[in-house]
C-alpha cells in the first residue's frame, strides 16, 4: 500500500517535476488507485481506517474550497478545480501514508530508495552542468527556463533535493556500524546531492539546506545529551560487578563504568566525525571537479526568468493587497494568476502564474479561513511530534530516524516556500505531503501509546 503512491511521486520527479498534464495524471492515478484499494480493503474487512486529529483541518480546507466553487466566490472556477485536483492528490497521499506507513517495516526500503533517487538525480544535474546542456535529458530545451536535473527550474530541483537529502542520510545512518570502506557508498548520495544543489546556484536552496543543517545540529545535541543521561541512569541501576567472589567497591565500579562509557563515546564520535569529514570532502571534490568558477558564475548570474528582489517585494505587496480586498474566504483556490494583473505594481512583460511566496498566495486565495486551517494543522502536527520526541530521542521508536529526517526536510521546504512556489510543482507537493505523513506517529505506535 505504501509502495504504489511513492512510485507515483518518483514518476513525477523524473517526468519533469510533474508539471505537464500527462505526468501528474499518471502520478495521481497511482495515488488515487492506492486510496481506492485501501477503501476497498476496509469494505472487505481486511483493513480499518482510523481517525487522526490532523485530518480535521484538511477537511475544513476542503469545505472552504467547495464553498468557494459552489457559491461562486471563486474568481475562476476552472482554476479552482485544477488547484483542487492537485491539493486532493496530496491529501490522498497523506491519507494513505498516515494510515499504512509502518516505521519498523518501511524505514529501510524507503531510506534506501530515497538515497538511490538522490544520487541519480544529483549526478544527472552535475553531468548537465559539465556538458553545458541547455535542456533536460540533453533533448528537451526551454526558452524561458533554467533547467537542472529533471526539473524545468533549478530552484524547484533544489526544493526536491532538500527534501530527499535528509532521508538519504538515514540510509547512511542505518549503516554506521559497518567498516568505513563499506560505508562510503551510503555517504555518497548526501554528499553528491549537496554538491548538486550548490552547483545549481539556487539561493533559496542554500537557505533551506542551512536551515536543515541547523535543525539537525540542534537535534543531534539534544539526542546526545539524552543518551548520556539515560546511560547514567541505566548504569547506576546495574548490579555490582564482582572480582572473584567479592564485589568491587563503589568507587571502582563507577570508575570502570566511566572508562567503558568514555571509550564507547570516543569511538562513536570518531566514526561520526570521520563520516562527516568524508561527506564534506566528497562534496568539495565534486564541486572542485566541476569547477569553482562555474559555481561563482552561477551565483553571480542574474536569472532573467526569475523576478528580482524588488520585483518579489512588489509581488508580495500585490498579494497582500489581494488579501485585503477579500480577507475572509479569499479569491478562490488557484486563482492568483487570474486576479494578479489587476493588482500588479510593475509590468516587465512577463506573465506571473505564482506569487513566489506560497504563504501569501494561499492567504490571497483562501483568506483568513484557509490560513487558520493551515495553522491548526501545523499546530497539531508539531504538538504530536513534540509529544513523541522523548521516545524518539531515546531510541524507543523503531523508524524514529526516518521520522526525524522527514520533519527536518519539511522544515527546509517551509523556509524555501518564503521565496518560491515549490509547493505548486506537483512532484514537490506530493513529496512534501508524503514526508509530512511519515513524520507523524504511525498508527500502530499511536494506538499502543
Amino acid at each position: 500500500m505504501v509502495g504504489a503512491p511513492l512510485l507515483g511521486v518518483g514518476f513525477a520527479i523524473w517526468a519533469f517535476g510533474g508539471v505537464y498534464g500527462w505526468a501528474y495524471g499518471i502520478a495521481y492515478w497511482l495515488i488515487f488507485g492506492a486510496l481506492a484499494t485501501l477503501c476497498l480493503r476496509c469494505l472487505m474487512g481486511k483493513a480499518r481506517l482510523r481517525w487522526r486529529g490532523e485530518y480535521t483541518p484538511g477537511l475544513l480546507m476542503g469545505l472552504i474550497v467547495a464553498v468557494q466553487y459552489i457559491s461562486g466566490l471563486t474568481a475562476v472556477k476552472a482554476s479552482t478545480v485544477t488547484a483542487g485536483l492537485h491539493l486532493g492528490a496530496g491529501a490522498a497521499l497523506f491519507l494513505v501514508l498516515s494510515q499504512c506507513y509502518d516505521g519498523a517495516r518501511d524505514e529501510g526500503w524507503i531510506s534506501n530508495s530515497f538515497a538511490a533517487v538522490t544520487l541519480a538525480l544529483a549526478l544527472l544535474a552535475i553531468l548537465q552542468i559539465l556538458t553545458a546542456a541547455n535542456g533536460i535529458y540533453w533533448h528537451f530545451s526551454y526558452q524561458y527556463a533554467s533547467p537542472a536535473g529533471s526539473f524545468v527550474n533549478r530552484n524547484h530541483f533544489a526544493g526536491c533535493m532538500e527534501m530527499l537529502l535528509p532521508v538519504a542520510c538515514v540510509a547512511a545512518y542505518r549503516r554506521r556500524h559497518l567498516y568505513w570502506l563499506y560505508w562510503i557508498p551510503w555517504i555518497a548520495p548526501p554528499a553528491v546531492g549537496v554538491a548538486a544543489v550548490l552547483l545549481t546556484g539556487s539561493r533559496g536552496g542554500f537557505g533551506a539546506l542551512a536551515t536543515e543543517a541547523g535543525v539537525g545540529a540542534v537535534l543531534a545535541v539534544l539526542w546526545q545529551l539524552n543518551r548520556r543521561s539515560s546511560k547514567e541512569r541505566r548504569e547506576n541501576a546495574l548490579p555490582l560487578p564482582v572480582s572473584g567472589w567479592l564485589p568491587l567497591p563503589d568507587s571502582e565500579r563507577r570508575s570502570l563504568h566511566d572508562r567503558r562509557r568514555g571509550e564507547r563515546t570516543r569511538a562513536r564520535r570518531r566514526r561520526l566525525g570521520f563520516a562527516l569529514a568524508l561527506a564534506i570532502g566528497m562534496t568539495l571534490v565534486m564541486v572542485e571537479s566541476v569547477g569553482t568558477g562555474r559555481l561563482v558564475a552561477r551565483l553571480q548570474q542574474v536569472d532573467k526568468n526569475a523576478p528580482s528582489v524588488s520585483d518579489r517585494a512588489d509581488l508580495n505587496r500585490s498579494s497582500w493587497r489581494m488579501f485585503e480586498e477579500k480577507p475572509v474566504l479569499g479569491w478562490g483556490l488557484g486563482t492568483w494568476a487570474d486576479v494578479y494583473p489587476a493588482y500588479a505594481r510593475f509590468n516587465d512583460g512577463s506573465i506571473y502564474a505564482f506569487a513566489h511566496n506560497d504563504y501569501l498566495q494561499i492567504l490571497a486565495e483562501t483568506g483568513t479561513a484557509g490560513a487558520l486551517c493551515i495553522l491548526l494543522f501545523w499546530g497539531m502536527w508539531s504538538w504530536g511530534l513534540g509529544r513523541d520526541w522523548p521516545a524518539l530521542r531515546s531510541g524507543g521508536r523503531r523508524g524514529g530516524a526516518l521520522r526525524i529526517a522527514a520533519a527536518i526536510a519539511c522544515a527546509g521546504m517551509l523556509v524555501h516556500s518564503l521565496v518560491d512556489f515549490n509547493l505548486h510543482i506537483p512532484a514537490n507537493l506530493l513529496l512534501f505531503f508524503g514526508l509530512v505523513a511519515v513524520a507523524m506517529p504511525p498508527i500502530g505506535e499511536r494506538l499502543s501509546n
